[in-house]
């Protein structure tokens, strides 16, 4: 029987997040980290293009064992400290842990859901904004992105994440998202 795992969570030094989820993996096989990434829109030279930008840097989930000892095994090169509770105990719990595993269904990585139109409205069909149904604050329609409030460790950060229309609708519609209700604001 293979033993249970858990979520926790590295504070690294700003920009070096990539460096530091490779190296953990690298080190010790049976650990899987991440960093929090999304896919954005961007112009360049009137060309939409998608990039890749970390949203909460500093920070590098990882999935462990729960018996594993972070402060005793974990590579040290660019890590300020494991997020751990009073007592030490560095599991996340609770929502924060809820946070994790989310990101963890996305491998770290939130790309741009599916969306369609449906008259004045914006139809969520699948994706990171599927998947955080009745917590979108705004929608920009131009810049087709949804704002969230994702919350980790004590702290609300918005976060814009986008989508891509498709050319038609699904053919069934009866419990999908709808955003046509939300504000229209500007991009982000």
């Amino acid at each position: 029987m293979s033993e249970r795992r858990a979520f926790g969570c590295l504070f690294c030094i700003t920009g070096k997040e990539q460096v530091v989820a490779e190296h953990l993996q690298r080190m010790c096989p049976d650990v899987r980290a991440v960093v929090a990434r999304q896919e954005k829109h961007r112009t360049v030279n009137g060309k939409k293009l998608k990039v890749e930008e970390v949203f909460l840097p500093s920070y590098v989930f990882f999935e462990a064992p729960e018996s594993i000892v972070p402060t005793a095994e974990f590579p040290r090169e660019h890590v300020i400290r494991i997020l751990a509770l009073e007592n030490g105990i560095w599991q996340l719990t609770g929502n924060d842990a809820s946070f994790a595993r989310w990101l963890f269904d996305y491998n770290g990585l939130l790309s741009f859901s599916k969306a369609y139109r449906e008259g004045e409205r914006i139809r969520i069909v699948s994706g990171p904004l599927k998947d955080m149904e009745g917590m979108i604050r705004r929608v920009d329609k131009r810049g087709r992105s949804g704002q969230v409030i994702l919350e980790f460790n004590g702290r609300s950060v918005p976060v814009w994440l986008g989508f891509d229309l498709l050319d038609a609708a699904p053919a069934k519609t009866d419990h999908l998202n709808q955003m046509g209700d939300q504000d229209e604001t500007s991009s982000p």
